[in-house]
């Protein structure tokens, strides 16, 4: 079977040309709308707040009572809600979609450091103490970045809001559980 060099061309250059030839890669257009996702997003929210050398975004909303932070290794539970952002046609930027959330009544729990939440709540749960609500403003790259997860498309900034319900220190004491044989005292 004879292909011409006409046919060869547009089924093999042309695709290979066309990828080419895209002003803005899809990767790039999102990761170009995180960034005005942000700045709007900050710029209307938080004007006075700086990013962590991360480009995390803390803010603080309630004190904690407790005097020590939170450490690696501490198990915390916390009630947080989470949220895209998106730029509303009326309402402009805002909290979006609610991707996520802890049970009303019960907490998540989470041991520090150990790479079981997404960087930015690694790192923000480090500020805080017993009792603290803070929000956080996590851009993709200490998220989930490129890749989709459920409902959280590639490259979004997420919005947390969080509150430390208990920890437990990695330091602590912790009780140990005997079983005894049946019939001993």
């Amino acid at each position: 079977m004879r292909i011409s060099f006409f046919k060869l061309f547009i089924v093999i250059v042309l695709p290979v040309l066309g990828i080419f030839s895209c002003k803005t890669p899809a990767g790039q257009a999102a990761r170009d709308l995180e960034k005005e996702y942000l700045t709007k997003y900050i710029a209307k929210y938080h004007p006075t707040v700086s990013p962590t050398s991360t480009g995390l975004y803390f803010v603080e909303t309630k004190a904690g009572t407790d005097t020590t932070s939170i450490k690696a290794g501490d198990l915390v539970e916390v009630y947080y809600r989470g949220y895209l952002i998106e730029d509303d046609p009326t309402e402009g930027i805002r909290d979006g979609y609610e991707f996520d959330k802890s049970g009303e009544f019960e907490p998540f729990s989470f041991t520090v450091g150990a790479g079981a939440v997404v960087a930015g709540w690694d790192e923000a749960i480090k500020y805080m103490k017993l009792g603290s609500e803070a929000k956080l403003i996590i851009p993709s790259k200490l998220a989930y970045s490129s890749q989709s997860q459920s409902s959280i498309p590639a490259y979004s900034p997420l919005v947390f809001y969080i509150r430390v319900y208990k920890i437990y220190r990695s330091t602590d004491v912790w009780p140990t559980i005997q079983i005894r044989p049946k019939g001993s005292n």
